[in-house]
């Protein structure tokens, strides 16, 4: 019952600590999509969810409001009341949520995924908390699922436990609090994961079920993120058949045709149905949201601007170095577990990287780098497990006593002889 415990712990503190969200402009686009799945119109589902989103926007802003010393002031001038900032609000963003581009609004046409899952619980618990609940009940499976792989590898169930629990309180557990797609989004990495792992065990029927399922619907969900998890799937299994040994089995096989059918599948798709693509992404990066014209060079502009995000990482990172230490740390207890857990487990925390040069905004860069703690979440725990382990083996070696008389009569013996 442990995990299930867990889980329910982070739930209550999701519960706790949502008046704390801030809110979320994506949510707004989500919450339409999944209204309009409910039967709404598109005039109707804009304007629920817009509601939403003032509702949040003023709960935001009265608690920043009551956080400032110089608001508790006789003489302070007066907060607008709720019911004033929500007319505002509404009447603000009347013809929609700004950005307002048929090439932003684009971006979240071609991620059903989470709309569709999303709909039943915005239906049950509407299209304020429906979002909300759709990502941390995902975010609970997502650790759940970290538990069953760390059990899957041959850790115990309490440093498995520790895995779970630190799923939950790393920068995964924060971000798949908030209505966004990032709780569905690293459930469905840990279950292709999973998958990779009983492939590489000739558990064929079950990993190719599971890796292909989670591959299907993450694709739903956000097609870029799952097209860099199956090349970097793809890549981890042809390392593995090279350079580790007993790799080379229908699994190992099986996993990279299965990966690489993925990424030539949604590049298909790409093509047929005219997905944004890199090029639409720095576009809308470097025009803020299609608010300005097209740039003509976007490409050197992403080579300068990830120059100078990365400078200012790096000086972040030597001020704050957990994040270096923990993936690093990760890292050599995965390889020190299992070379093939080490490659397909480090190949997709590496797609946290690629995402971020893609996109280097300081503003979210620890979400867009969120991959990247799941070699953490995998490896620290190991790591300890083999600590432990070696320092229980040191203790059961016997310490043999010492004949000094036996010791020194072999030689004397010899020399007589």
């Amino acid at each position: 019952m442990l995990p299930a415990l867990i889980a329910i712990a982070y739930i209550v503190l999701q519960i706790i600590g949502k008046p704390t969200l801030a809110p979320a402009n994506d949510a707004y686009r989500y919450n339409q999509a999944a209204l309009q799945l409910l039967g709404d119109s598109p005039e109707q589902a804009h304007r629920t969810a817009l509601k939403a989103y003032c509702h949040d926007k003023v709960r935001r802003e009265s608690r920043s409001h009551g956080l400032k010393p110089e608001n508790l002031r006789d003489d302070a001038a007066p907060y607008p009341t709720p019911g004033k900032g929500f007319s505002a609000c509404m009447a603000e963003s009347a013809d929609g949520l700004k950005p307002v581009s048929p090439r932003y609004e684009r971006i979240f046409e071609v991620r059903p995924g989470f709309p569709v899952l999303a709909a039943p619980f915005v239906a049950v618990f509407g299209a304020g908390s429906g979002l909300l609940v759709t990502s941390v009940l995902f975010t609970v499976v997502g650790g759940l699922v970290a538990y069953l792989l760390l059990r899957a590898v041959g850790a115990p169930a309490r440093i498995a436990l520790l895995g779970q629990a630190f799923f939950y309180a790393c920068p995964i557990g924060w971000w798949g609090g908030y209505p966004l797609t990032e709780g569905p989004v690293l459930a469905l990495i840990m279950s292709a994961l999973l998958g990779a792992w009983w492939l590489f065990h000739r558990r064929l029927t079950a990993g190719t079920l599971l890796l292909a399922g989670s591959m299907v619907v993450g694709t739903a969900v956000k097609y870029s993120t799952f097209l860099l998890i199956a090349g970097a799937l793809a890549a981890a299994a042809m390392v593995c058949l090279v350079l580790v040994a007993g790799t080379r089995h229908r699994g190992t096989y099986l996993m990279a045709a299965l990966n690489t059918a993925v990424v030539l599948g949604i590049g298909a798709l790409s093509i047929h149905y005219n997905l944004p693509g890199s090029t639409e992404t720095l576009q809308d990066t470097f025009t803020d949201h299609f608010a300005q014209p097209d740039v003509a060079e976007p490409w050197p502009m992403l080579v300068e601007l990830n120059g100078t995000y990365w400078t200012h990482w790096i000086q972040e990172q030597v001020r704050s170095p957990w994040l270096i230490a923990a993936v690093g740390l990760g890292a050599w207890g995965l390889f020190r577990h299992s070379r093939a857990l080490g490659w397909i487990v480090l190949a997709v925390g590496l797609t946290g990287i690629a995402t971020e040069i893609a996109h280097p905004v300081d503003s979210q860069g620890d979400r867009l780098m969120l991959n990247v703690w799941v070699i953490a979440v995998l490896g620290l725990p190991l790591l300890l497990h083999q600590l432990i382990q070696g320092r229980v083996d040191r203790e059961r070696v016997p310490q043999l006593p010492v004949d000094s008389t036996a010791a020194d009569s072999r030689p004397m013996a010899r020399s007589a002889r």
